[in-house]
């Protein structure tokens, strides 16, 4: 663990600055979630990508596999934990103006802010398995209790109902990913958490962060598309590196 480069990443964090958190995948890989797009990610696996893209779904024949895959991680959500890199990226939320931008689908985050009675602001840009909608109309609804297996139907309009995550092939929430990028132009600091920094529009929110002055700063234990214009960046595992970060800028902001 690169403790020079903690230090100075804390000493940025000190002094309630405006932080944006672009969350990916990695975040969540110690609590068992797989990672997307990076080393050994689930994208590399041709059906899981064929699984992860709209176009299937609108395919009667295909429908069905698709659905039971999403309901199997739908129910993973009962047994997955918050790790230490959740809990202390919500004790740093509590330090500072933080606002949270997730590719992650999992909630785990909330569950995080739950246990410490803190939530901040979290912004879902790739949507939640813990919600189901209807592809046709605007219903949705949290329901782990409810089995995508099943097909169900939407009560509204009949429609075939979904996990309320994004797929490729749609565009993120326009409302959310508005926010996210107003944000990104505003922050003092932009905290990169955990992802490949390959997928957009995602990755555009550290880049337009850059263009507008925030300082970057990447945990990361791999190489990322972020890493060449990230300030600072500390090589090491969410969950081994956060907890350390938090306790420097305690520290730091006690005098």
């Amino acid at each position: 663990m690169n403790l020079p480069a903690i230090d100075r990443a804390a000493h940025r964090l000190i002094g309630s600055p405006t932080v944006l958190v672009c969350v990916g995948s990695g975040l969540s890989a110690e609590s068992g979630v797989p990672t997307f797009r990076g080393p050994g990610g689930i994208y590399s696996d041709a059906e899981i990508a064929h699984l992860t893209h709209v176009d299937t779904f609108e395919s009667e024949r295909e429908r069905g596999h698709m659905l039971h895959w999403y309901q199997e991680r739908r129910e993973q959500l009962h047994t997955i934990e918050p790790n230490p890199g959740h809990h202390a990226l919500i004790g740093l939320a509590q330090t500072g103006d933080y606002t949270i931008a997730t590719q992650n689908v999992d909630h785990l985050l909330e569950a995080a802010s739950d246990q410490a009675g803190f939530r901040p602001a979290i912004y879902h840009l790739h949507g939640s398995l813990l919600s189901v909608r209807c592809h046709e109309c605007d219903y949705q609804v949290e329901d782990l209790h409810l089995d995508l297996r099943e097909q169900p139907r939407c009560p509204r309009c009949q429609g075939p109902l979904r996990p309320g995550v994004v797929w490729f092939g749609e565009a993120l929430p326009e409302d959310t990913l508005g926010k996210s990028m107003k944000l990104a132009q505003e922050a003092d600091i932009c905290l990169i958490l955990g992802t490949s920094g390959l997928v957009y529009p995602a990755a555009a929110l550290p880049e337009t962060a850059k263009r507008f002055g925030a300082t970057l700063i990447e945990v990361n234990p791999h190489l990322s598309a972020l890493s060449d214009i990230s300030d600072i960046v500390i090589r090491g595992k969410t969950g081994e590196v956060l907890p350390v970060l938090l306790r420097r800028v305690e520290e730091l902001n006690r005098g």
